[in-house]
């Protein structure tokens, strides 16, 4: 949806999480660092379970395991833990907030709660929904040198508290919508008066992921429809973005050549993402 305006950047603002880890050892963090996991292809590390194992037969998805996503946040809270520059990013002046796009499907007792809908007076959407409720609770934890341990914020924050952290840090101007202007930032959660050292940080440690055998899904055979409906998608956007891709029959192609295609394709976007 928004590719077309990002375009410029993404040879420019886009990188791998070997960039990241380099960065945050040699305290040259950017300002603001959006980390997203890989979330499709073999052994995705996004935490969604492998709907395969939900449904046998059915190829919806390669093998992964949500452990991968496990030992992806480890790593990035290491890297913050451990980043002890003496200028620039270090653990003393990084936040590192997770946060999740869905619940996950388990039982919450509290309600969803109301929230002003972003655009006052937008048409209904499906359903008649007009986007004036919350959703169920998502789990969100920030990390920093600045939260006592062990502390749990019993206030109310939405999504779009994000939105508000950061157009309140870095003074970026009005709202976008209703919805993030009424939003709580987390400001407030960071109440100490001297920081915690990293010796006094928690020390998780992620359990180890297991292997997978690259067999389980053979890349000399058809695509799967889910796989279709995802290469379909990623060649209709290098298309928009007037980027050659090779072409391919998805109807026909192999796992193997879909994949070359998309490789090629997102290379081009994407430079810095080679690998």
């Amino acid at each position: 949806m928004h590719a077309p305006r990002l375009r410029p950047r993404f040879a420019t603002n886009f990188f791998s999480t070997d960039q990241f880890f380099e960065d945050a050892e040699h305290g040259e963090l950017p300002r603001y660092s959006f980390i997203e996991p890989q979330i499709i292809g073999w052994d995705h590390n996004d935490m969604h379970p492998p709907f395969w194992s939900a449904a046998p037969g059915l190829v919806w998805d390669p093998p992964s395991s949500v452990l991968g996503g496990e030992e992806l946040l480890a790593r990035i809270y290491d890297a913050v833990r451990s980043a002890s520059s003496l200028h620039g990013s270090n653990h003393l002046n990084t936040t590192l907030l997770v946060t999740f796009d869905e619940h996950g499907g388990t039982y919450d007792h509290v309600p969803p709660g109301t929230a002003p809908a972003p655009t006052a007076g937008a048409p209904a959407g499906q359903f008649g929904f007009r986007f004036d409720r919350l959703g169920v609770r998502i789990p969100t934890i920030a990390v920093s040198a600045w939260v006592p341990p062990r502390t749990v914020v019993n206030e109310e924050h939405w999504a779009t508290s994000v939105i508000a952290t950061l157009r309140e840090k870095w003074r970026l101007g009005p709202p976008l919508t209703a919805r993030d202007a009424a939003a709580r930032t987390f400001t407030d959660v960071f109440t100490l008066d001297s920081p915690r050292t990293p010796e006094d940080w928690p020390e998780p440690v992620a359990r180890p992921v297991p292997p997978l055998h690259e067999s389980l899904v053979p890349l000399d055979a058809p695509l799967g429809s889910h796989a279709r409906a995802v290469f379909a998608g990623a060649l209709a956007l290098g298309t928009e973005l007037e980027v050659p891709a090779p072409p391919v029959d998805l109807s026909t192609a192999t796992g193997a050549q879909a994949l070359d295609a998309v490789h090629g394709l997102l290379d081009d976007l994407f430079p810095r993402l080679k690998g």
